[in-house]
């Protein structure tokens, strides 16, 4: 018997050793710019707001581990949160013409690192979805870290 649980103690151990591994899947800009948007009116709030639509190729990425690139961009004075964008800040969906398919929020381990506005970055982390986020963000990407190829 004792043979049998050393047995599953070693698999266990090469399957999270393997698993930690497997990098994470690359996602686009792109490939988000495919989710729809439609006006629902919030009863709750008494106004109009967006729900997304994923579509499945989307979907099927919520909880997964992933990697993008894109333009880091402060959210906050202190320099304690940022956001992602397909765009630079000037043309970002904050200030910009772009949609809210275009940026990302982060939610580090701990506090970030000190990033510069516009500075292009590879980041990682569990890709999460959101279809009614009042004020926050359609996707977020939660324990994030730098990608490094």
């Amino acid at each position: 018997m004792n043979r049998y649980f050393a047995s599953l103690f070693v698999w266990a151990c090469l399957s999270v050793s393997l698993e930690a591994q497997i990098a994470p899947q690359k996602i686009t800009w792109r490939q988000l710019g495919t989710t729809r948007f439609e006006e629902i009116f919030d009863v709750s709030k008494n106004i109009w707001t967006q729900k997304a639509i994923f579509p499945p190729d989307i979907s099927v990425l919520n909880g997964k581990k992933v990697r993008i690139t894109g333009y880091m961009v402060p959210v906050d004075a202190t320099g304690n949160v940022y956001a992602l964008s397909a765009y630079t800040f000037s043309s970002c969906f904050f200030c910009g013409g772009a949609g809210p398919e275009s940026v990302m929020g982060l939610e580090f381990k701990g506090l970030p690192k000190k990033y510069k506005t516009d500075q292009i970055v590879s980041l990682q982390g569990t890709f999460s979805l959101v279809s009614k986020p009042g004020m926050g963000f359609y996707f977020v990407l939660r324990e994030v870290a730098e990608w490094t190829e």
